[in-house]
């Protein structure tokens, strides 16, 4: 029999990051499992954790190895880890920080809060038309995104 694993809203511990839309690679929970992110995904994750002041950076090389480079410090002697996504171009990110569930407890915008019922809908009827302008088209975005990493979710 064939398990499907639901996909999760994240966002990188006591951040407003996200809501990233992941695939878990194990069916327990612990702040530093990995996930599934699409590429589309994985550039939202490097661009906000490149602009903060982490001691964790991310660049993509030109095959689509994702590269994250920790600096040397208190954690610490420094590293770089390489993330290459699997068959369907799917990034497993975990272990170099802290995930947290998206939720009501983050600090959130209403864009982001479209973007993530849209993702969470994305397998019920489209309700866009019942946001406005912008909202609707980050709901549909979220939809989409879901759509994306979900389409080959099956694991045995």
């Amino acid at each position: 029999m064939t398990a499907v694993l639901s996909m999760r809203l994240l966002t990188v511990f006591d951040s407003s990051y996200g809501p990233y839309i992941g695939l878990p690679l194990s069916p327990t929970w612990e702040p530093t499992s990995a996930h599934l992110f699409t590429r589309k995904t994985a550039d939202l994750i490097v661009r906000d954790l490149n602009g903060e002041a982490t001691d964790t950076t991310g660049t993509f090389t030109d095959d689509g190895t994702l590269l994250f480079t920790v600096e040397p410090g208190a954690n610490g002697p420094g590293e770089t880890i390489t993330v290459t996504p699997d068959e369907h171009g799917r990034y497993p990110i975990g272990g170099l920080w802290w995930w947290d569930v998206w939720g009501d407890h983050v600090p959130h915008t209403a864009g982001q809060a479209a973007f993530a019922r849209g993702a969470a809908e994305y397998q019920q009827a489209d309700a866009a038309t019942s946001l406005p302008q912008p909202l609707d088209g980050l709901y549909t975005m979220g939809r989409e995104e879901a759509r994306r990493l979900t389409q080959h979710a099956a694991a045995s």
